[in-house]
């Protein structure tokens, strides 16, 4: 089977004009088969890695003549295309070490990217040929198993991202001249290859091998060219069409996630209307049914909270680095939107306290930074106390908190009468030893005291005959 894997030997493997296009998708599947009875030998045996691959050398270099004449049998030279290309998805996805893996990356990379490159400007609007291409592409830059480990010398890691920009901005680009799609063919022609774009990005971003502070270092705009076409494409997308479709939803919100993580910079020098969109998003995914997604919301949160309450700290400290063009303008729009910021704090106490929380400790980890932000007065009004010396380790107080104040007065209130002292004391003691920072300990402090305050808060409202509704507190 290793040497024989033909049309000759397998019928499926050759290009029958009857069958669609779809109907090659047994094809990855059968070579991540092969490309695991291939690594149980293979060790570092180049000469028969290449003998394994003639077939797909042949493919490469046929799609490649077909491309340089200006007349060419279309079909022919996307059923070639294609099959080729789930062919070789199915290996990288075999090749899980290191060694088998560079084999093929030397083998695809510089020789044979310009014609996946060529295929996505030529067949854009045809999702049955640029899926699998973007698939293989997602695959590729993805760093299972750390199997992408480039030497200290090698410039293979920047090389590979820049063609994983290059793709993504190519078709970006073109996907969204398409104009008004039917809602019916939505996702077929146009959000599944945008879910896809992302995937690709944030394996990109994540996967450990690229320094991308030198892109802005020598001027090169790869990083840029990507992540100003992730925005294009995400501006295209309604926000019901982003929980709408689950795939969709969870390589966004994990590419969100990557981005507020090591790339707030970026997300703070973006336009206003941007900001409140992505924010706006990952107020929307926190009441989402999947759980990813609502995971993935919380982490962003967390990231873009942390970012904010450590920008204004710094902007209230004498003898400190001037705050940076962008970390100014973000402050700035938060400052005139002071609304987003109580609305995720009124979300996440809403799921906490009233909603069947399964994932307590994600949503814990940005409501104390929320609650802090509220306690510095995010809005533009100058606060009277803001001159007063105010000690690095002392608890906080309730009567300081405006907002949420007034949540913790609606929910009190809210309750029976002869249980209101009871459901006073749980928020009392969900701020015990609680400092004005957002260090790791200070953290894990405060999730402890969340999880002993929703058992309180649970056990007072067991037994009440009523209680507050759910969607007060959101608004």
């Amino acid at each position: 089977m290793l040497n024989n894997h033909t049309s000759e030997h397998f019928s499926f493997l050759g290009i029958n004009n009857q069958s669609n296009l779809t109907d090659m998708r047994c094809r990855t599947t059968f070579y991540t088969a092969l490309g695991r009875l291939l690594m149980v030998d293979l060790g570092e045996d180049e000469d028969q890695y290449e003998q394994f691959m003639l077939p797909l050398t042949a493919a490469f270099e046929t799609v490649a003549q077909m491309f340089s004449t200006n007349t060419f049998n279309e079909q022919e030279a996307k059923r070639t295309l294609v099959g080729l290309v789930r062919d070789l998805r199915g290996i990288a996805f075999a090749f899980n070490a290191k060694t088998s893996f560079m084999m093929l990356f030397e083998w695809i990379y510089p020789s044979y990217m310009p014609i996946l490159q060529r295929a996505i400007e030529l067949w854009y609007h045809d999702p049955a040929c640029t899926t699998p291409v973007l698939k293989l592409m997602a695959e590729l830059v993805h760093n299972r198993s750390q199997r992408l480990q480039f030497d200290v010398s090698s410039p293979n890691g920047i090389l590979l991202f820049r063609e994983t920009s290059k793709m993504i901005t190519t078709y970006g680009n073109r996907i969204l001249t398409l104009g008004e799609v039917p809602k019916d063919q939505v996702y077929a022609l146009k959000l599944k290859g945008i879910s896809i774009c992302f995937s690709m990005l944030k394996a990109a971003l994540s996967g450990s091998y690229v320094n991308f502070g030198v892109f802005r270092l020598y001027g090169d705009d790869a990083l840029d060219n990507a992540l100003q076409t992730f925005i294009k494409l995400l501006l295209s997308i309604p926000h019901s069409d982003l929980l709408d479709y689950p795939k969709l939803s969870q390589s966004y919100y994990s590419l969100l996630e990557v981005l507020t993580q090591d790339h707030m910079n970026f997300i703070a020098s973006l336009e206003p209307h941007v900001i409140m969109y992505i924010l706006s998003s990952i107020s929307e995914g926190l009441t989402a049914l999947d759980t990813m997604v609502c995971t993935g919301c919380c982490s962003c949160l967390d990231h873009i909270v942390t970012y904010l309450f450590k920008q204004l700290s710094r902007s209230t400290k004498k003898r400190t680095t001037p705050l940076t063009q962008e970390s100014d303008r973000f402050l700035h729009i938060m400052q005139q939107h002071p609304e987003m910021i109580q609305q995720m704090l009124s979300t996440v106490l809403n799921i906490i306290i009233f909603e069947d929380c399964r994932n307590q400790w994600s949503m814990s980890r940005p409501l104390l930074g929320l609650i802090l932000l509220n306690e510095k007065r995010l809005s533009g009004m100058p606060c009277p106390k803001a001159k007063v010396a105010i000690p690095l380790r002392v608890n906080l107080s309730f009567s300081s908190l405006p907002h949420f104040s007034d949540l913790r007065n609606s929910i009190v209130n809210s309750q029976p009468p002869e249980k209101q002292q009871a459901m006073h004391l749980c928020f009392e003691n969900l701020m015990e030893g609680i400092e004005r920072n957002l260090l790791t300990k200070n953290r894990d402090r405060f999730t402890q005291n969340l999880s002993a305050f929703r058992r309180e808060v649970n056990d007072s409202m067991k037994n009440s005959t009523y209680g507050v509704n759910s969607n007060d507190m959101m608004s």
